[in-house]
């Protein structure tokens, strides 16, 4: 029986107990992992208002435009959503149950299965979507931005799908610190910089582009992860637990 008072008692032992303890935890742990993801709401918040100012001053058919487009892109994001919800799932359970086997092959593979999907929507939807961004303007100039959102972002939306992927797996066993610096990095130091350099040298109409170079950036600082120490001390961790419930 889970009790409220677990939430203070112990530090895991078993691989049950680890169970618990990533629901509950100690309430150190869970400052730990909760103001981390807290401040990267808050400056993401922020970096889409300034994203947005930009925007803003390209026009209101620029600014119509990528809200048309944006719908279309959020159906390929329904694939990266559950995937990664999948993949904090997966990694949480094997971790405190002491499967490091699992642990280890689910790393790569559910990150690169969401990038495979969302790939082959992402192409689909480049290829043949204007018939659907047709569905929210008649204006053809609106539908010209859209057109050039969706050719300039859905190609590169894989890449923000491994990236989130393993976001998302790093998370479920409790690794914040690393997730949440390049999280942070992508957004505050490529896609606002590159979006504005554009508007700067004549390019604004192409601003989106910052977003396809953060996804392309997030991916590849993230991949490495997996040949750091820091990896290599959780799966040990995990071995751990799986000792202490033999």
């Amino acid at each position: 029986e889970i009790l409220e008072t677990d939430m203070m008692t112990f530090t895991p032992e078993a691989p049950y107990d680890a169970m618990v303890f990533c629901l509950f935890g100690r309430m150190r742990e869970i400052l730990r992992v909760g103001v981390p993801l807290g401040l990267n709401s808050a400056l993401y918040s922020v970096g889409h208002i300034l994203l947005q100012t930009l925007y803003n001053t390209q026009g209101s058919i620029f600014v119509a435009g990528c809200s048309v487009a944006g719908k279309l892109s959020a159906l390929a994001n329904i694939a990266i959503t559950s995937f990664s919800n999948a993949a904090s799932v997966f990694s949480g359970q094997n971790y405190g149950a002491g499967l490091t086997d699992r642990l280890r092959k689910g790393a790569l593979r559910i990150p690169l299965a969401c990038g495979g999907f969302t790939l082959a929507c992402g192409l689909l939807l480049t290829l043949f979507g204007r018939p659907v961004l047709a569905l929210f303007t008649r204006d053809a100039a609106v539908l010209a931005v859209a057109q050039r959102y969706v050719l300039v972002v859905l190609p590169f939306t894989w890449c923000y799908a491994v990236f989130n992927g393993i976001m998302s797996y790093l998370n479920g066993v409790g690794e914040i610190r690393y997730p949440t610096i390049v999280n942070v990095l992508i957004l505050w130091a490529i896609r606002i910089p590159s979006a504005w350099l554009l508007a700067a040298v004549g390019l604004g109409g192409y601003a989106m582009a910052g977003i396809s170079l953060s996804f392309v950036a997030g991916m590849v600082a993230m991949l490495p992860f997996y040949r750091t120490r820091r990896w290599k001390n959780i799966c040990r961790q995990c071995e751990k637990n799986a000792a202490g419930a033999a």
